[in-house]
């Protein structure tokens, strides 16, 4: 292993220090009230060691909730292969993997304890990484669609989220794999259908 590799390694180990040491205090106080010298301690590091790595508070929290996005990222698949369609889509597994690898994080990130910008980042990369064809397939033929497609891929990527946050709060009782299929089924079939309910409700429209 190269020296560099070794520096990157140990930086990398440094940060996920300091970001599991934040996680555990937001579950406790306000972002507001944390201090660097409570990440520091909490890390079981200096304050040397964190300004060695960040400006300060707000330039850790961000950069640390952006290493988590983009570590996302790379971890989640384009959604549909027109050469071979998977079930569940890989972006579907892949997404539910990552976030049940990191859960602690995200729980606390998309609580009320988390900062808000996660929540719209976190959306965008849903739109862009998960429904990134499919959305790409409503603006091919948004003029025969019956409702706005914004509002539409709005409905959809909130609705995820939601689920998700359900199923951090819930303890993750179900398996990545059973809620990318499940996930897959709403998104694409919708909720009233899937739990059985199509022919039992009276339509008002």
């Amino acid at each position: 292993m190269s020296n560099q590799q070794s520096v990157d390694r140990r930086i990398k180990r440094t940060s996920k220090c300091l970001r599991n040491a934040f996680v555990q205090l937001l579950k406790e106080k306000d972002v507001h009230s944390i201090t660097v010298q409570e990440i520091a301690d909490r890390a079981d590091l200096t304050r040397a060691t964190f300004y060695l790595h960040y400006k300060n508070k707000q330039d850790f929290i961000l950069r640390s909730m952006e290493d988590m996005l983009n570590d996302l990222i790379e971890h989640v698949k384009p959604v549909f292969s027109k050469a071979d369609r998977v079930y569940p889509p890989p972006s579907f597994l892949s997404l539910f993997e990552f976030i049940y690898e990191h859960a602690e994080y995200f729980e606390v990130m998309l609580s009320d304890r988390g900062l808000p910008q996660f929540r719209s980042y976190l959306l965008k990369i849903v739109q862009k990484r998960v429904y990134g064809e499919l959305i790409s397939s409503i603006e091919e033929s948004e003029e025969q669609l019956m409702i706005p497609k914004d509002l539409l891929i709005h409905y959809i990527t909130s609705a995820n989220i939601g689920v998700i946050s359900s199923w951090l709060e819930s303890g993750m009782k179900f398996s990545p794999v059973y809620m990318a299929e499940q996930l897959t089924r709403l998104t694409i079939l919708g909720p009233i259908r899937v739990a059985g309910f199509e022919n039992k409700i009276k339509h008002p429209f």
